[in-house]
């Protein structure tokens, strides 16, 4: 899905930054406190969080493809890495996982877990 992304940057949509601008407050929201909720708790979070992002994103397609990467880009900083958020990463990939969140947003949260390296902390 990062794929789809891309080709949205090079076709120019520079909307692209704003989106994720906006999907950082959205996920304040989302996932605050997530290291004292479930993994259950976050996937339903997640479920309900779907159509929301694809509204932010102007796309089904688009947002299906940045949820995953902005969620995760959420915890993680490329000054510092994860900090104290590696484990709350652990949670957020397997919450992914048991979310009803479309087959297209699960395939991009494993694709993100993989690049922000979420397995170190399993």
């Amino acid at each position: 899905m990062i794929k789809t992304i891309i080709e949205e940057l090079k076709k120019g949509n520079h909307g692209i930054a704003d989106m994720f601008v906006e999907l950082e407050k959205k996920w304040e929201d989302v996932l605050h406190g997530i290291r004292d909720l479930n993994e259950d708790d976050i996937a339903e979070r997640l479920s309900h969080s779907q159509f929301e992002v694809e509204r932010i994103c102007n796309s089904r397609s688009l947002g299906k493809a940045i949820m995953p990467w902005s969620a995760f880009a959420h915890l993680y900083s490329c000054r510092v890495g994860y900090e104290d958020n590696g484990p709350s990463a652990l949670k957020l990939a397997n919450a992914f996982e048991k979310s009803t969140c479309s087959l297209e947003v699960k395939s991009g949260a494993r694709d993100a877990a993989k690049v922000y390296y979420v397995a170190d902390y399993a």
